[in-house]
């Protein structure tokens, strides 16, 4: 997935195609959340622990690493599962279990609808339940709202414009609680759900613009930070060359080793922005 290659339409399209690219951008925005690796890197959840990595819970943890492979994506999901189970007041494990749904349910069921509501379901369903207990887990507040979203999709439009506000509440939430986790996530999905939804509705490339700056300065090292904000200069300022000013300032991040695609891609992307519009 080469995340933001795939440009936005034009905002004055009617109203429920924006709705509709709400979900859409929540999903191409956390392709990349949870993607690198060393140290310097943002979204050091999945980095090894000598707590964390122990036992079922380990084993998943080593599964979602390899998860560009569907089968340990699978197993990833699984894994998480049992543990929750044995686990269930478990915020990290609803957390883990959370994760993988998002991400078995995004990149594993293509085509099954319904297959994609039950994985997001169980996802928010996870998220929602560790909230009851734990209020101030933040990575739930983030992936309950991922979830929901992407659940909605598959539901209906309906179902999207009513739940929208509880997704922004925990993106909030979020933010507030755990403003690095993923590379400072809970501010760019905000940021992208900003971006396409319309002014009147509490939206605005203003609103966006700010919420990715701050992503920025929470998390300096994720490339897709920069992506969306030179995607947004593009497209809702039109100015192209403030664009590849961003798009250069993100190229200068430490490159993701090979295994993670998605950040990888999301260098790539930048280098198009520079190579297109570097001359305007």
């Amino acid at each position: 997935m080469k995340s933001l290659s795939i440009k936005m339409v034009n905002s004055s399209r009617p109203s429920h195609s924006w709705m509709s690219l709400v979900v859409f951008w929540v999903a191409l925005s956390l392709f990349v959340v949870f993607d690198a690796s060393a140290v310097e890197q943002p979204g050091q959840e999945l980095e090894y622990s000598e707590v964390l990595d122990q036992g079922l819970l380990g084993e998943g943890r080593q599964a979602y690493r390899e998860r560009a492979d569907l089968t340990r994506a699978h197993d990833a999901y699984t894994l998480f599962k049992r543990y929750l189970k044995e686990n269930p007041d478990d915020a990290v494990a609803a957390w883990h279990f959370s994760l993988s749904c998002y991400y078995l349910g995004n990149r594993g069921t293509s085509g099954q609808s319904d297959e994609k509501k039950r994985v997001h379901d169980e996802g928010r369903e996870a998220a929602d339940q560790a909230l009851k207990t734990n209020p101030e887990c933040g990575p739930c507040h983030l992936l309950s709202a991922i979830n929901h979203a992407l659940w909605a999709q598959e539901v209906g439009i309906f179902r999207t414009i009513m739940g929208l506000p509880k997704v922004l509440n925990h993106l909030k939430r979020a933010a507030r609680l755990s403003p690095e986790f993923g590379g400072a996530a809970a501010y760019r999905v905000h940021a992208t759900i900003m971006k396409v939804l319309p002014k009147m509705f509490g939206g605005g490339k203003k609103k966006a613009r700010k919420l990715i700056e701050k992503a920025i300065v929470v998390a300096p090292a994720e490339p897709l930070n920069y992506e969306i904000l030179a995607d947004i200069l593009i497209e809702k300022y039109k100015d192209p060359s403030a664009a590849v000013v961003v798009a250069q300032r993100g190229l200068e991040v430490p490159s993701p080793p090979p295994e993670y695609v998605e950040s990888r891609d999301s260098l790539k992307y930048l280098q198009r922005i520079v190579k297109n519009h570097g001359s305007n």
